[in-house]
């Protein structure tokens, strides 16, 4: 109960109790007098009532006033003592109190705040020790993250209900798209996410068969059984995916708690078969009609020997004509193999200086020749590095062995914009150039299907050539390499991500029980979507609109920064100066911008199976139910309320805004009033307050609902 609440009922009390012991003893006095005394009472009773009156009103005039003193000096900083006490002691330990009210109550708060430093220090301590504690977990889980970070391949690993519990920025990139075909209404975002449902990613018919075919490897006694299937995404890429079971042990028993995924995408290896089948279906089309005038002439021939000259010149003419057009189409198959097979090719982004580098380190540690030359600073090279240096190594080795080779000069240098030549120079000695052709026909590599390549095949695949640099017929002084530079703005084939080690897990959610988010599910256990809007007023009944909406995802309490959502929207009206000076958000920044019935299916997507959270969240709400119909959705998520939680847990302070509470709560503030800026000061919030909400009982989602309903704040409406 409010403390406003409590001194009115307090003092109307007093009152009632005052005025009721006075008609209470006026009553009982004149039961008591006899019929005589009651006519004189009677007849004096307009001069005797005043003064009771005025004593009355004057007593509770003092008592009214005694009662004020005791709200506003000891009951009301009682409350706020104990209210900013159990904050410092829950969530903020460096919250210190200014002290007000009585003496009494100011000493009590410098004691209180001697106390919070002694614990704050003592917290400090001991929070240490827990770190260190916990080192070694952290490391093990580092290492985990570290691993599946750097891993080529995308992993999920999921419960038996098929939460997701981990995922890496791999398996993010191939699951997670924007931009899939779907009907008219029908959301078209794929969201990856702990705590979501692998089967809104995956076929739940394949992933069900799959575990089917595992339980049945471990019902027959196999330790590592797996299970493998391809799988098309919505997008049209192609993965083949491997599944492996997670066991829980429980005493001899060990039962299958979930699963691993490992995702590869084959997108990019099936398109480079179809390419080869369709090479060489066509290759062999067009033999086969070539080869038919060809066969059609020599027929002739055998068959009619006796021939005219001028007869047997034009089957000539047919058949070198056939056999030419033959050629050029080998030729142009062979072209295009190549071709294919460097776009298929997984190269290597090595940097010019350290390929010089590793260069001159192994000719003059085995083969003690030494390296003179340069390469070109930031130039990027696109090639296999190591069958690249083996290569050179062979070619040392062959120089040392003939000609004793002691020097040798290597230049590396961009020559167009999209290649790059090294050159290698031995001079002034010569070496024969059979050999050297030798060397670069030479079977040294072993190709990615298992076939023999010569040095020359390696560098033609890659869309390179090999020069010789000769001075006659019969001596080569070096050779020139053409290689393909990457090009720069495709070199970062990973985008850079906001956190060191971008692997996200929360294996919690192995022991969470299988079943839809209840009401009674502790709020700790919840997932929740924090969310908030950025308006061109505040009023959505009246024509304002949405231009930004920005969310987080928040799961067993736990933020992640790297699940969010954050959408600029076309209003597709004007936006007003006074809107545009509270969130900067400049009118001409939101054409082009989708508009709000295509951004609220994408949000819906993304808030699925989440509780909502905002602050004030009637407002927002508002804005999302005026347009969920046009959207084709419907926004009937439970929702929570930061302004009405932090009314709860501190009934005494006078405001809640969303600043204040972040300070009383000690959460930094970027980017206010940006969608998104907002959103995850509120999910800081929202973290803080569950703590506080506990202390006061309120454990469960329908208990924070009900106690919201409570609060002042909570006829609010727009």
């Amino acid at each position: 109960m409010r403390p406003a609440i409590k001194y009115w009922a307090f003092l109307l009390t007093i009152i009632a109790v005052i005025f009721a012991i006075l008609l209470g003893s006026f009553i009982g006095s004149w039961f008591y007098l006899d019929p005589g005394d009651r006519e004189v009472v009677r007849a004096l009773f307009d001069k005797l009532i005043l003064f009771p009156l005025l004593g009355g009103l004057a007593l509770v005039m003092i008592i009214g006033t005694l009662v004020s003193l005791l709200f506003r000096f000891y009951i009301i900083p009682v409350l706020l003592l104990a209210e900013k006490a159990r904050l410092i002691t829950t969530v903020n330990s460096a919250y210190r109190i200014t002290p007000t009210g009585a003496r009494e109550i100011i000493y009590l708060s410098e004691v209180i705040n001697d106390s919070a430093e002694a614990y704050q220090k003592l917290q400090t301590e001991v929070g240490a020790q827990i770190r260190e504690a916990k080192n070694q977990l952290h490391e093990e889980r580092n290492r985990l993250a570290a691993l599946m970070a750097e891993l080529p391949n995308g992993v999920l690993v999921c419960n038996i209900g098929g939460q997701i519990l981990l995922y890496n920025p791999q398996a993010q990139a191939m699951l997670q798209s924007r931009h899939v075909q779907k009907t008219d209404h029908e959301p078209r975002d794929i969201w990856v996410g702990l705590g979501r449902s692998v089967f809104g990613l995956l076929s739940r018919d394949l992933i069900v068969n799959a575990l089917e075919l595992l339980q049945q490897g471990v019902n027959k006694g196999q330790q590592a059984p797996i299970s493998s299937f391809m799988a098309t995404l919505r997008n049209g890429a192609c993965l083949r995916i491997s599944m492996t079971p997670v066991f829980a042990h429980q005493g001899e028993r060990h039962e299958m708690s979930g699963f691993v995924l490992s995702l590869e995408d084959m997108s990019r290896q099936i398109a480079t078969n179809s390419r080869l089948d369709m090479l060489v279906q066509s290759l062999t089309e067009n033999l086969q009609k070539s080869l038919e005038p060809i066969r059609s002439a020599i027929q002739t021939l055998l068959q009619t020997p006796n021939l005219k000259p001028d007869q047997l010149v034009n089957y000539g003419k047919t058949i070198d004509t056939a056999s030419l057009k033959m050629q050029q189409q080998l030729s142009h198959a062979v072209e295009e193999y190549t071709r294919v097979q460097h776009e298929s090719s997984r190269l290597e982004d090595v940097l010019a200086d350290d390929l010089f580098s590793i260069l001159e380190r192994s000719l003059k540690k085995h083969y003690s020749i030494e390296v003179t030359g340069q390469a070109d600073a930031g130039l990027h090279l696109q090639m296999d590095s190591y069958s690249f240096i083996q290569s050179v190594a062979h070619l040392a080795g062959v120089l040392r062995i003939h000609e004793d080779i002691k020097r040798m000069q290597i230049d590396i240098r961009k020559t167009a914009s999209a290649q790059a030549s090294v050159r290698l120079l031995w001079a002034p000695a010569g070496m024969p150039i059979p050999l050297i052709k030798d060397w670069k026909n030479a079977l040294l590599i072993t190709g990615p299907k298992g076939q023999q390549l010569s040095f020359l095949d390696m560098v033609n695949q890659q869309g390179g050539n090999i020069h010789l640099e000769v001075t006659d017929q019969e001596t080569c002084l070096g050779v020139l390499i053409d290689i393909p530079a990457t090009h720069k703005e495709t070199r970062l084939e990973i985008p850079a991500q906001p956190e060191a080690r971008p692997v996200n897990y929360e294996f919690d959610l192995f022991h969470q029980e299988i079943g839809i988010q209840t009401a009674n599910q502790p709020l700790r256990e919840c997932t929740f979507v924090v969310f908030d809007t950025e308006t061109t007023g505040l009023s959505p009944s009246d024509g304002d609109e949405i231009i930004q909406i920005g969310g987080i995802r928040i799961v067993r309490s736990r933020l992640l920064y790297n699940e969010t959502f954050d959408q600029l929207v076309d209003p597709q009206r004007s936006v007003p100066q006074a809107s545009v000076e509270i969130h900067g958000i400049q009118p001409e920044l939101l054409v082009g911008q989708p508009v709000v019935e295509q951004v609220l299916p994408r949000f819906h997507k993304f808030a699925e199976g989440a509780v909502l959270v905002a602050h004030n969240a009637a407002f927002d709400m508002k804005f999302l139910q005026l347009k969920q119909a046009r959207a084709g959705v419907r926004f009937d998520h439970p929702v929570i309320d930061t302004l009405l939680l932090s009314s709860i847990v501190h009934p005494t302070w006078g405001t809640h805004s969303l600043d204040e509470i972040a300070d009383r709560l000690n959460v930094t503030i970027v980017g206010r009033h940006t969608a998104l800026g907002d959103a995850i000061v509120t999910a800081e919030i929202l973290i803080k307050l569950l703590p506080l909400l506990q202390a006061k009982g309120i454990n469960t989602l329908q208990e924070a609902r009900r106690a919201s309903s409570t609060s002042q704040y909570a006829k609010m409406t727009f």
